[in-house]
């Protein structure tokens, strides 16, 4: 499966603090493990590090390195996610379904102190840090994502939308 894919690893990666003691930052860091990764794997695996200027968002980050993707099948990933689903099983069904776009959501994410609020007093102008997914009865299509943060007291779904699955 010829897949290129994209690690985000911007942003200050508080969701770590649980698993590991120290987040290391910076492009110097990003080469270091580029470096280690590309002899690990060698011959298997080329790694190419692009920084980005600055914290622009997903989207941001994939236009400004858009000129290295290359592949017909592209795989984002967070650089702080855990999981233990693997990604040639998702690769694999995006694959057999010759899909757009595959997702892989969980419905209870594992939080750490930073999503807690560790520091003991609640701030009630911070917004929920969850999204909203809308998927088919099947759920086997995703319909609708929208970020919680971004989201005020109604969420505005097109009815086109709801036509299309029947609801």
């Amino acid at each position: 499966m010829d897949f290129q894919v994209v690690v985000l690893a911007g942003g200050f990666s508080k969701k770590l603090v649980p698993l590991v003691s120290k987040v290391v930052e910076g492009s110097d860091a990003a080469f270091r493990v580029g470096g280690w990764i590309s002899a690990a794997y060698l011959d298997r695996l080329h790694v190419d590090v692009a920084p980005v200027p600055e914290d622009i968002g997903t989207a941001g980050a994939l236009r400004a390195i858009s000129h290295h993707l290359t592949a017909r099948d592209i795989l984002v990933v967070s650089g702080d996610l855990v999981s233990d689903v693997p990604p040639g099983a998702v690769a694999a069904a995006h694959r057999r379904h010759d899909a757009v776009v595959t997702a892989t959501l969980c419905s209870n994410p594992v939080s750490g102190p930073a999503d807690s609020g560790s520091s003991g007093a609640k701030d009630k102008t911070k917004k929920p840090g969850r999204n909203i997914i809308g998927l088919d009865p099947s759920r086997q299509f995703l319909l609708h994502i929208a970020a919680g943060a971004e989201l005020e007291k109604d969420l505005r779904v097109q009815k086109s939308i709801l036509r299309a699955v029947g609801e």
